[in-house]
């Protein structure tokens, strides 16, 4: 019996934030979705429906608490896309790896915001 050595190469430059926001993205079929998670370059978006791989997005956050501008609009390229694993009979069954175009603004501050405005709900 052979063990296998197993190496993940993590070929991310940025930190990923948990982030669930509403968004509306141009190109899915209802046009709403859910980010995952975030990170200064990217958003990983959950989705009723998918586009396809190179296809060009446009994504728009609206309404969260301390965010400016808001609304925030943010375009990129989708690098990846799949089952929602978290949830694949869910809602949102489909995932998607957007690559922004810009980096993502303030995102500490925004996460910080989501999480107060979270809490205060609470």
């Amino acid at each position: 019996m052979f063990a296998k050595l197993v190496r993940t190469v993590e070929r991310r430059n940025a930190t990923r934030h948990d982030l669930w926001i509403p968004v509306t993205v141009d190109g899915l079929r209802e046009g709403i979705a859910v980010t995952h998670n975030a990170s200064e370059n990217g958003l990983l978006i959950v989705a009723a429906s998918q586009v396809q791989i190179g296809a060009r997005v446009t994504v728009t956050l609206r309404n969260v608490p301390g965010l400016s501008p808001n609304p925030l609009v943010v375009s990129g390229c989708v690098v990846r896309t799949g089952s929602n694993t978290d949830d694949p009979e869910g809602l949102w069954p489909f995932a998607m790896a957007v690559e922004l175009d810009t980096t993502l603004p303030d995102l500490e501050k925004l996460v910080q915001s989501v999480a107060s405005a979270g809490e205060e709900s609470r």
